[in-house]
């Protein structure tokens, strides 16, 4: 095989080994819900000094000269564990605390948390100091209150189950002023409608703010992080260095999380100035600073699926984004939901999918292949022209070009079919990294999800305490990987040669780590081309 084929395998390697340790996803350790009260104040950045003035923990001097002033008992003198509310409806869990009358918690109940496991998934993560959202605060004179007081549910448990059903916290920031939260649920849909009101004071601002995901992201290659988007554009903030400021110049914002969202949708003539900030742990934020005493609107806690987020109306579905690839993967996932409407197996699609594509490219393979076959047959000439100027090399080059273009030879076109497929390899790496189809999608025995790494079991090397996970996927695919090296045309160059023959080891380890669909696809891919070489051999 030519030095420049090999060069561009070897391109296709690095490339390949680049994204595995940089990008492969990484198994997410599990985050127990908050349950307690202790908790520290967030501050957001030191930059904002109005913010941060607005997040100062609010001192017992001043609730006590606030509670002289309007002759009211702090609302927070009580001391009790808080009580939870719950309501289900036939697609939402949801925990609401009578501390602060917030959401604590919101399961969905169609998709577990993982495989192996019954619990639901949950969309809340523990990000302290927040433990429910909405959270309402005040800031007067430079003193913060907040809303974390014991609130009086209007009921105990609500069951949606043919109709929308209401539930009502009536409490009291701790100054004593009055506030009022209105939460809807619906028995068809993963929405929540919330309400609003507190007292309104002339001097202090209110902040309400949001705050459903961490910081931290375990895959580089997937966005996490909030979104905002104008009407027009989405834009997704990967970092926040200072408080961004959006005034009302929005259709909703949220929070991305790989596969499901929170979305804050605002009722048209009731949209409260919105920004998003940083706590100083990295916690996301989106904060409402509403002008007058009441606002509402809709609060989405669901999956990143194409027809529920347009269902909302908004463009929602605008926040399902492959970024580069988006062209290709979009395109990918449609098929897919095409074919398993008759197939039922999403791994049974990617296998059809791999068949379409290498139908489609099959004239690019034999081109390829005889490319390869004629270079092969070129190689007693190479060598000699090598021999012959072996210490000019502009000259050898020349003549190597003159050679390949009398034969009607593309040095590189043995590599072709190859970097043809890189990008459709990170295309389908996206799609099941972020469409909500793929994600815990069963293909048959052992592999129960497709969009993660194959899970047979693991061993631990005594001694060391190392832990080695057994894969069959993999192993399958460097056997066809080896197979169909030695099926393909080399050059006479024996250290060429050797060096080929490792190209399997090196494609087995970096496919180890990677969804079980992506190495079904490449594994499909490689029993296709050893049945078309054979093929193309005997035609040759």
């Amino acid at each position: 095989m030519e030095k420049r084929t090999i060069i561009a395998l070897l391109i296709t390697i690095v490339i390949l080994f680049f994204f595995q340790f940089y990008f492969a996803p990484k198994e997410q350790p599990k985050q127990p819900q908050a349950t307690g009260e202790a908790q520290t104040k967030e501050k957001p950045q030191a930059k904002d000094a109005d913010l941060k003035a607005e997040e100062k923990t609010a001192k017992s001097k001043a609730v006590t000269s606030s509670a002289k002033k309007t002759g009211r008992i702090p609302a927070r003198a009580e001391k009790r564990d808080p009580k939870d509310v719950f309501v289900e409806t036939p697609y939402l869990k949801v925990a609401l605390t009578d501390l602060g009358g917030g959401i604590r918690s919101v399961q969905l109940k169609r998709y577990k948390e993982t495989v192996k496991d019954d619990k639901n998934k949950e969309v809340v993560e523990d990000v302290k100091p927040f433990i429910y959202i909405p959270k309402i605060s005040r800031t007067v004179n430079g003193d913060a209150v907040d809303d974390r007081t014991y609130f009086t549910p209007d009921r105990e448990a609500v069951t949606v189950k043919d109709k929308p059903e209401t539930l009502i916290f009536t409490g009291a920031l701790e100054d004593g002023k009055k506030v009022r939260k209105v939460y809807t649920f619906y028995p068809d849909n993963y929405l929540i409608d919330m309400k609003t009101e507190f007292e309104a004071s002339g001097t202090g601002k209110t902040a309400v703010d949001f705050a459903v995901i961490s910081g931290k992201n375990e895959s580089s290659y997937v966005f996490k992080g909030p979104f905002v988007y104008n009407g027009k554009k989405l834009e997704q903030i990967e970092k926040i260095e200072k408080t961004m400021d959006f005034n009302k110049n929005y259709a909703y914002a949220g929070f991305d999380d790989g596969f499901f969202a929170f979305i804050w949708i605002p009722e048209e003539g009731s949209k409260p100035p919105l920004a998003i900030y940083k706590t100083e742990s990295g916690t996301p934020v989106v904060r409402l600073s509403p002008d007058k005493g009441a606002f509402s609107g809709k609060l989405f806690f669901g999956p990143k699926q194409t027809d529920v987020l347009k269902s909302l109306n908004v463009g929602a579905e605008k926040i399902i984004d492959f970024g580069w690839f988006d062209i290709i993967a979009k395109p990918l996932i449609m098929f897919m939901n095409l074919t398993y409407r008759f197939t039922h197996n999403y791994g049974i699609d990617i296998i059809i999918l791999t068949i379409l594509i290498k139908i489609l490219f099959y004239p690019l393979s034999v081109k390829s292949f005889k490319s390869m076959k004629e270079m092969q047959k070129l190689q007693p000439q190479v060598m000699k022209l090598k021999e012959k100027y072996k210490n000019d090399r502009q000259k050898l080059n020349q003549e190597m070009m003159g050679l390949y273009k009398a034969r009607g030879v593309n040095p590189m076109g043995g590599c072709l079919p190859m970097v043809i497929q890189i990008p459709v390899f990170f295309a389908l790496y996206k799609a099941l990294s972020g469409a909500i189809e793929l994600r815990h999608a069963h293909f048959f025995w052992w592999i129960n999800d497709l969009s993660a790494p194959e899970d047979l079991f693991s061993f631990v090397i005594p001694g060391i305490g190392f832990t080695v996970p057994v894969r069959i996927l993999p192993l399958i695919m460097g056997i066809t990987q080896v197979i169909q090296q030695k099926m393909t045309p080399t050059s006479a160059d024996p250290m060429q040669e050797k060096m080929m023959l490792f190209m399997p080891i090196f494609f087995t380890f970096l496919f180890w780590g990677f969804p079980a669909g992506l190495v079904l696809y490449w594994l499909v891919n490689n029993v296709i081309s050893i049945g078309q070489q054979y093929y193309i051999n005997k035609k040759v």
